[in-house]
């Protein structure tokens, strides 16, 4: 049997190739860094497995927004259109997912994949040194509106297993203590007791050991994908920028950057990025213990062992990924103005931009390519670290 080549060492990538070793596959890891999770997603997201947040981002509420965020009204969210082809059929399948019917279908298809992901990470997360925490999460609202609509979807999403209840303002005080200090008032919050959080860079680092030695898993770091050969519609190769590498079974899984490399094969696929920003600073006593995410500013916060992992914003459309210091300021001062107490801001900050892939749909793209041996795991929005042992899991099914 042939070794499979899994094209991407963050964390979709890296617990594509345990699920495939755990089954006997010879696998191999190449990746343009130099360590699993060293800079994208993977290394700054915000920390939480949301696996009972998985609301789909097109939906029936973006589109009443989206003048406002075209013009730069909303801080929190910028919908910026580019002239990129790629930029319009991407945006035109994204609204076209906007209906309330694809809304709804979308978060609950994704909600069982979280599922299935919380179950398959139960079964790893003793072996591994990663900050995990199981403190549930509290999603708070600023208006009443806010709160009958997320009660609404809460109360589909609890018809399938995700456990949501939610809280008054008294309530949600008397469960999570630290919003004696919120900086804003809020009308009521979801509470998610089977969200949990981890540090996902140190999952991967501690994921690698565990494939090295453990399952002969060999990676080649350093090492950048430029392209795909294909003959008779067959995949034969992979091109990096150290040579040509003979390949028939491949698992793509490079975040955003799937859609330059399958592009050189043929293959559009429907992936844009969505910019966003996070920081890491040393969290004092009065952090929050549960996992906080507040909907309206669209901003995270979260333990990650003695720090606060803070991350938020959404940029989509022109994006270069550059960081921008006026965005990274705008969620630092939203962070002071929420919890102005809850980490050392004047510390030394561990500062992060990278994009999330976004499907149109919102959800994550798995399963065979059109080029046979190509193999498709990505497109996972702003959810990679939630739903990557799901999509695993799925992913080496069909290898079976």
């Amino acid at each position: 049997m042939s070794e499979i080549v899994i094209l991407g060492a963050g964390v979709v990538g890296m617990t594509s190739a345990y699920a495939l070793a755990r089954k006997g596959h010879a696998v191999t890891i190449i990746d343009a860094a130099n360590a699993p999770a060293e800079a994208g997603a993977s290394f700054g997201n915000g920390a939480q497995l949301s696996y009972s947040y998985t609301d789909a981002l097109a939906s029936p509420s973006l589109v009443r927004n989206l003048p406002k965020y075209m013009l730069g009204l909303d801080p929190a969210f910028q919908f910026r259109p580019t002239l990129s082809p790629g930029f319009w059929s991407w945006a035109a399948a994204f609204l076209a997912n906007a209906t309330r019917a694809k809304f709804e279908a979308n978060t609950i298809e994704v909600l069982k994949l979280a599922m299935e992901s919380r179950r398959a990470f139960a079964k790893i997360r003793d072996l591994l040194d990663f900050d995990h925490r199981a403190t549930g999460k509290l999603t708070l609202y600023s208006s009443l509106q806010a709160v009958h609509s997320a009660g609404a979807l809460s109360r589909l999403k609890n018809a399938h297993g995700a456990g949501q209840v939610m809280l008054s303002p008294k309530e949600a005080l008397e469960r999570e203590p630290a919003l004696a200090r919120y900086g804003h008032s809020f009308a009521g919050a979801l509470w998610s007791p089977f969200d949990e959080s981890g540090d996902s860079q140190r999952f991967c680092l501690g994921l690698r050991h565990l494939l090295e030695n453990q399952y002969g898993v060999t990676f080649s770091f350093g090492t950048k994908v430029r392209a795909l050969t294909k003959r008779a519609g067959r995949l034969v190769a992979i091109r990096t920028e150290k040579g040509e590498r003979a390949c028939d079974r491949a698992v793509l899984s490079l975040g955003v950057w799937s859609r330059d490399v399958a592009a050189t094969a043929g293959i559009m696929l429907p992936v844009w990025p969505m910019q966003g920003y996070s920081m890491t600073i040393p969290a004092t006593a009065h952090a929050p213990i549960a996992s906080i995410t507040d909907s309206a500013r669209k901003i995270v916060f979260c333990r990650v062992g003695d720090r606060l992992r803070i991350a938020g914003l959404a940029d989509i459309g022109r994006s270069n990924g550059q960081f921008d210091p006026s965005r990274f300021n705008r969620l630092v001062e939203t962070a002071r103005e929420i919890f102005p107490d809850a980490g050392e801001y004047a510390a030394d900050k561990t500062a992060w931009t990278g994009f999330r892939p976004m499907s149109p749909d919102s959800r994550p793209i798995v399963g065979p390519s059109k080029v046979k041996g190509l193999f498709l795991n990505c497109g996972h929005g702003s959810l990679g670290w939630t739903l990557s042992m799901g999509t695993a899991a799925r992913l080496a099914e069909l290898f079976d």
